[in-house]
């Protein structure tokens, strides 16, 4: 079903291994998104080098391209399945290099930059969530040509509000020094700085609980990746071959040189898609996730920092451990987004629409309602599957993304993991505890639900309510709903 709103993304990235596999599975996703540009820019872990300066860790220029090319041989049979896939020639015009050559380079106007300028220009009133899988610099460089054309005109504080209502600026570690010394101090714009939620699709996902790593274990891969046609055939497992020119060695997850260097890691789990999370935060749109970042959704639930910057501080309840846990936020979901990418998969290579799982589908209708304190409400939203495959419901309330509840004050408490060389904040855990009230619901396994807004609601309390409907397959979809209730 055609999409008229889409959410709109320009992903600026440097070109790592765990970026490649993110691209791939980004382009599984392409049709779900208004995608307005491809940007290859640097970091302090890669960039191209210059007359004085040798390059580190570079892994080209090509390889965007070179991905597209293997999407368009599966191209044929993912319109198949949607028809809203862009065409690879589109996906092509969208590429541009930006500021490659150095650490943080901000100085050149580059194609890439200036592609980034005639879209934070242009007339298209939508917000861009612009993905940064490496530095800010190009998006930097953009900013500052904006400035430099227009700072002192007549027009500048017309433009300045225009590009700092539209840009929400993504930013996966903080891997040069642009964002802080040039554009937090010279814009103030929506900024979500993950510092901690993508690290479980990068290098600290064997701290997760063991049933969930179960889908980043070679079994898993084997099983929904391989022979799933030529764009997935580069999607790079631990030992399988895959070697990056550019990388040193103790990079080449791929190699047998590598297995050798660690016989704890089994040949074929993953290595990382650490920057996967910017996406994931626009997509399963009826999660609606990307309508505010402390609602939650695949990207994870972030709260405000200060200003309009949001961070990985907020804690969702985990009831396998009786804990809130930061990590939750993003762990919560990521069976269904291992199931997701597994179904997508197969579209690669099921040349007909019944011989591939499509999501279950839901009747237009208004999911923001006004309540008053004390109601007892019946919701009622049954799905269809395009398929006819059986479908299962499940509702729940979001105690966390709904005001209702206080929890600002959970007491939590640091811990520490590694991420290659360095360590980062992977969790906040508090003590064991239950939440304060309780939101019993009649029906949640069903199409209908009931329940009863507590009666001592206060004026403008929100009540997130999920739905969740998978439909029974071998490698099923689950589409979401999620309704915001306010009380009035």
């Amino acid at each position: 079903m055609t999409r008229l709103t889409k959410p709109r993304t320009i992903v600026t990235t440097d070109g790592e291994i765990d970026d490649m596999n993110s691209f791939i599975r980004f382009l599984l996703y392409t049709n779900d998104l208004d995608v307005a540009g491809l940007i290859l820019t640097s970091s302090k872990f890669h960039y191209s080098g210059t007359a004085t300066k040798p390059a580190y860790r570079w892994t080209g220029t090509t390889w965007i391209p070179e991905m597209i090319d293997r999407y368009a041989q599966v191209y044929l049979n993912l319109i198949k399945h949607d028809p809203d896939y862009p065409s690879p020639d589109h996906l092509h015009s969208l590429y541009h290099i930006g500021n490659i050559t150095d650490e943080g380079e901000m100085t050149e106007e580059t194609a890439g930059s200036n592609h980034m300028v005639s879209v934070l220009l242009d007339d298209d009133p939508r917000p861009v969530l612009i993905q940064t899988w490496g530095g800010t610099n190009t998006t930097a460089r953009a900013l500052k040509t904006i400035q430099d054309r227009y700072e002192g005109t007549d027009d500048w504080q017309t433009i300045k509000q225009k590009v700092e209502a539209k840009i929400v600026l993504y930013i996966i570690l903080n891997q040069d020094d642009t964002y802080d010394d040039y554009i937090k101090t010279n814009w103030d714009l929506t900024v979500i700085n993950d510092y901690t939620n993508f690290g479980f699709f990068a290098y600290v996902w064997h701290y997760l609980p063991e049933k969930t790593q179960q889908v980043f274990k070679p079994d898993w891969f084997l099983t929904h990746l391989k022979n799933k046609g030529p764009l997935l055939d580069k999607y790079a497992l631990i030992g399988d071959g895959h070697y990056l020119e550019g990388e040193p060695d103790q990079y080449q997850f791929g190699t047998q040189d590598y297995l050798d260097q660690h016989p704890e890691v089994a040949p074929f789990s993953f290595i990382s898609e650490g920057d996967s999370p910017s996406y994931f935060y626009l997509l399963a749109q009826g999660l609606r996730g990307f309508e505010h970042p402390t609602y939650g959704g695949w990207g994870g639930r972030f709260d405000s920092l200060f200003g309009k910057t949001y961070g990985n501080k907020s804690a969702d309840y985990n009831p396998e451990t009786g804990r809130f846990e930061t990590e939750y936020s993003i762990a919560r979901w990521i069976p269904d987004i291992q199931a997701d990418f597994a179904a997508r998969a197969n579209w690669c290579v099921a040349d007909h629409f019944d011989k591939a799982v499509h999501y279950p589908e839901f009747t237009e209708q208004s999911r923001d309602i006004s309540v008053q304190a004390g109601q007892t409400i019946t919701l009622s939203d049954p799905a269809s599957d395009p398929n006819g495959f059986p479908l299962a419901y499940k509702w729940s309330c979001y105690y966390e993304a709904s005001s209702y509840w206080d929890l600002s004050q959970v007491p939590l408490q640091m811990v520490m993991g590694k991420l290659g060389d360095m360590e980062i904040p992977i969790a906040q855990h508090s003590e064991p505890m239950l939440l304060e009230a309780e939101f019993p619901m009649a029906g949640s396994d069903s199409s209908e639900v009931t329940f009863t807004i507590p009666a001592d609601a206060q004026l403008g309390d929100t009540f997130h309510l999920l739905l969740e409907v998978a439909n029974q397959a071998e490698t099923p979809l689950k589409s979401y709903q999620r309704y915001i209730l306010t009380v009035a």
